[in-house]
């Protein structure tokens, strides 16, 4: 992560989103989601899954800086920061999470 933030530029983009379809969507299966899995649908997987899509609608967003070349790559690893209960982050990757 320290070479990451030496070697690559860093920004923040804010877009507004219109979730009114996927919070139908959530309201109309949590309750059943939440009997047959034992915890609650969250906005996580829909968001989830909305990354995994736009990065093999845009492969250039799935990129590394190497050397001097842009490395686009073939797969699509899933990172998401889950926070320990204020003693730190932990990152699970879910590999191939486009398949």
């Amino acid at each position: 992560m320290v070479a990451s933030k030496a070697i690559s530029p860093h920004v923040l983009s804010v877009v507004e989103v219109d979730f009114a379809n996927v919070d139908a969507v959530r309201n109309k299966v949590k309750e059943e989601f939440k009997a047959t899995e034992g915890f609650s649908l969250t906005y996580l997987p829909f968001i989830a899954r909305a990354v995994v899509d736009a990065l093999g609608d845009f492969p250039h967003l799935n990129a590394s800086v190497g050397d001097q070349d842009l490395i686009v790559h073939r797969f699509v690893d899933l990172g998401i920061a889950v926070d320990m209960d204020y003693h730190g982050l932990l990152v699970p990757v879910v590999r191939d999470a486009d398949r």
